[in-house]
């Protein structure tokens, strides 16, 4: 396609700034096209191929159509494969905007932190809590924004193997009273341990979305009494009371909503596919 709008944009010794006037985008948008390094967004290609005289359909083959039947089902078959390219880079554009975003903020929460922190103590003191913790958040949540879903195994591999190495950080940083290192080890695992059985519980039913989400907030449960459990031994907390009773049966009500709408889904699959087969 970049080829073919060099070609046409040339024979109507146009310019790409020209062209890119005609379509209130920059020239460098132009050059991208032309050089293979990215595609116009779907809703120029009508008005790009009126300004180039040819039509849509000849626009995506990168040539001009001969009008046979083989010629128009290419056409469609390249519009199919343009829109879902075109998707995957949009995509991929809020990814990569939404991750700077997201260091950005953090990299100005930690020079605010710390020009604050020096200020006041003339070193860092305070400010060393809120660095580790941005450092350590970021690389959590980074992975994600970058890579989505391969970024997600990523980001548990980060948290299995850093979390307590970051809770020796910041219990060298805070006067946790002793209860820190070992309610923070037991807790990370058990919460480490949780985040890959939800992990696997998606992949397996990647498929059946709401029934994975059911499981993983029913695991929820016992994850909260075994919480409980770890520090009602160091400190004075009761393994279940009333808050607990509370919480649980708001998941257990959005548990049976969710297995719920998932059982009305599949039924509405099966019928539709019945209703296919018998077409």
């Amino acid at each position: 396609m970049g080829t073919f709008i060099s070609e046409l944009r040339k024979s109507y010794q146009m310019t790409q700034k020209g062209l890119a006037a005609k379509l209130n985008v920059s020239d460098k948008a132009v050059s991208k096209w032309e050089r293979g390094l990215s595609c116009p967004d779907i809703s120029l290609l009508a008005p790009l191929s009126d300004i180039l005289g040819i039509t849509v359909g000849e626009l995506l083959n990168g040539e001009r159509n001969d009008d046979s039947p083989a010629s128009v089902e290419e056409s469609v078959d390249n519009a199919l494969q343009y829109a879902a390219k075109a998707v995957k880079i949009n995509t991929e554009t809020i990814l990569n905007i939404s991750a700077a975003i997201f260091s950005g903020l953090l990299l100005l929460g930690i020079l605010a932190c710390t020009i604050v922190d020096i200020a006041i103590a003339g070193t860092f003191t305070w400010s060393l809590i809120p660095i580790s913790s941005s450092v350590f958040a970021w690389l959590l949540f980074f992975p994600i924004f970058k890579f989505r879903l391969k970024g997600i195994i990523f980001s548990l591999i980060i948290f299995s193997v850093l979390v307590i190495p970051f809770l020796f950080i910041l219990n060298n940083l805070v006067d946790s009273g002793g209860f820190l290192i070992p309610i923070g080890i037991r807790v990370s695992i058990v919460g480490s341990a949780y985040l890959w059985i939800v992990f696997v519980i998606f992949k397996i039913l990647r498929k059946r979305m709401l029934m994975a989400s059911a499981f993983s907030l029913l695991l929820g449960i016992p994850l909260s009494l075994l919480i409980n459990f770890i520090l009602s031994n160091f400190i004075n907390a009761t393994i279940f009371d009333v808050w607990d009773a509370m919480s649980f049966s708001i998941v257990i009500i959005l548990t049976v909503f969710l297995f719920t709408m998932d059982y009305f889904l599949q039924k509405r699959k099966r019928t539709k596919s019945r209703e296919i087969g018998r077409g």
